[in-house]
């Protein structure tokens, strides 16, 4: 990653003293994605209360990958100030870019959070490409959910359907919920994860709540059908249920650790998506192993299946054409848990895919329903 000193700021006042404080400056907008040929502009926000008067000067020097508009002075009077000055910016180098200013004196203004991320494209085309392909792989896994809900409805049975996959699930889309809505709305989190990541912006965007919520939403409308339909005895197994427990433990246990200050509610947070990781590795395999004792795939709806095979499909291309159109292809290693967890779901997807359309295709069920995925 380039680390670009494109601004130095310097604080002059007649007679060498300077008596500010509560003074803080800031980027508008701090994440900024540009393609060639395009001008962008962003605002330096400048507040807070002076003491005495003085002037903050910027400085622009030519950068090898993009151009900046001329010097700006900034002009505080004695109490109250609030300023916005407007820059423009012209790329001239594709990648990605972290801006970081260097502000003389020290300790003059607060800096903490005073860089911007730049983002150049090669083609404006194929980011809205991207875009359409990222749209279509949130259609997929959110539609997903709906053809077993509708298979449940119409045969008033959820046999066939592995309840340790569902419990298992939901666990894991609960605790996404709670972290992305924390980590979004919790003023004390987000600033202790800026604390650790002084160059990094919030990783939770509205998006992922909706879709986090909606799939909590789903998996719990069809354990609801769970209840009122018919089972066949099935249910959710022993070693699903010590799964489960163990969940429950080590999330009561970190949370007794941030309520008594032992950690910090945003490890505490980490811990919930470490659980929700570690449901995607396992919970596929309840279902594969009903699948195989029954020698059937019936009352298992495939095309949730293959709406998720789309859908992981669809994310990593987007993936792909964000590289090549950044020319940043260490962002695909740059979260390899990510990225092998949706390679894995779709070599799931395909397990499934294959049983349903090769090993048991049109094969009557030979082992009663009732069995479990799990031996209890």
């Amino acid at each position: 990653m380039h680390i670009l000193w494109w601004f130095i700021l310097g604080v002059f006042v007649g007679g060498g003293r300077v008596r500010a404080y509560n003074v803080s400056l800031s980027l508008v907008p701090q994440s900024v994605v540009v393609t060639f040929g395009e001008t962008a502009s962003f605002n330096i926000e400048a507040s807070g209360y002076v003491s005495s008067r003085f002037d903050l000067q910027l400085y622009w020097p030519q950068d090898a990958a993009m151009q900046i508009e001329s010097n700006q002075t900034i002009s505080f009077v004695e109490g109250w100030n609030n300023h916005s000055i407007s820059l423009l910016i012209e790329p001239v180098k594709q990648g990605r870019f972290i801006v970081q200013p260097w502000v003389e004196p020290e300790g003059v203004v607060d800096d903490t959070r005073l860089f911007l991320l730049i983002k150049v494209a090669m083609f404006k085309p194929l980011m809205i490409i991207s875009l359409m392909v990222g749209w279509a792989y949130t259609a997929c896994w959110s539609a997903g959910y709906y053809p077993q809900i509708w298979l449940n409805y119409r045969r008033k049975s959820v046999v066939g359907l592995s309840f340790d996959f569902l419990y298992i699930n939901i666990v894991g889309h609960i605790s996404y919920v709670v972290f992305n809505v924390f980590l979004y709305w919790n003023t004390f989190v987000e600033d202790e994860y800026y604390r650790r990541h002084p160059f990094g912006l919030n990783p939770v965007i509205g998006n992922d709540i909706g879709f986090a919520v909606h799939a909590v939403f789903g998996t719990g409308f069809t354990i609801f059908q769970c209840w009122i339909y018919e089972t066949g005895g099935n249910s959710v197994s022993k070693p699903a249920k010590a799964i489960i427990v163990t969940y429950l433990l080590i999330i009561f246990a970190t949370m007794g650790c941030a309520m008594w200050n032992v950690m910090h509610w945003l490890d505490f947070l980490y811990v919930l998506s470490y659980i929700k990781l570690s449901t995607t590795m396992i919970k596929y395999f309840p279902q594969a192993y009903m699948n195989y004792r029954r020698k059937s795939t019936e009352g298992f709806e495939i095309m949730n299946r293959l709406l998720d095979l789309a859908g992981g499909l669809f994310s990593i291309l987007q993936m792909v054409i964000n590289a090549w159109n950044f020319d940043d292809w260490r962002s695909i290693g740059g979260d390899p848990v990510k990225f092998g967890l949706g390679i894995f779901s779709i070599l799931f997807d395909l397990v499934f895919m294959f049983q349903h359309y090769i090993l048991y295709r049109k094969r009557s069920v030979k082992i009663p329903a009732e069995l479990p995925m799990l031996p209890k």
